[in-house]
């Protein structure tokens, strides 16, 4: 791996180790509106059954409750985890193309189907969400072909030089 992709996997570690606190923080907010209890601490209910006090609220649900309400960090936490994901992804499969065409082929599918399921979300940051994870899953599309051209782009500029 070269050293700029070294420093690169560094400042996206360092945004979503900030953006995560950040998110965490804001989504704290939860826990003193009970009436979005029932609408945003669906982990918290999943898991444990109705939420009747403050202190059963799980920690995934604050980040929920920000996603909705407060999408900027939720937004670059996702950004730099999937920047960080798609790095070691090139870094560890780069010797092993067809793996790693499979590898993005899941993500750009996976991407599409969390912004299907986050259409037609009331909020906006949601809605947000699902155009974030609409655009990544058609870049990702977009990464594929050159993924698998990397060896005649190369020698296509080789040829022109």
């Amino acid at each position: 791996m070269k050293f700029k992709h070294i420093i690169y996997l560094i400042g996206a570690s360092l945004v979503f180790i900030f953006s995560t606190l950040a998110s965490w923080y804001e989504g704290g907010q939860l826990r003193d509106i009970s009436w979005e209890w029932k609408y945003s601490a669906g982990f918290s209910t999943w898991l444990n059954g109705p939420v009747n006090e403050a202190s059963d609220i799980l920690v995934i649900d604050h980040f929920v409750y920000a996603a909705k309400f407060e999408p900027l960090f939720p937004l670059l936490m996702a950004a730099s985890f999937l920047f960080i994901i798609f790095q070691l992804s090139a870094w560890l499969l780069k010797d092993r193309k067809t793996t790693h065409i499979i590898f993005l082929s899941l993500m750009a599918v996976g991407l599409l189907l969390m912004s299907a399921m986050l259409l037609n979300s009331p909020t906006i940051g949601l809605t947000l969400f699902s155009g974030f994870f609409g655009l990544s899953g058609l870049l990702t599309l977009l990464l594929i072909p050159y993924r698998n051209n990397q060896k005649w782009l190369r020698r296509a500029a080789q040829r022109t030089n």
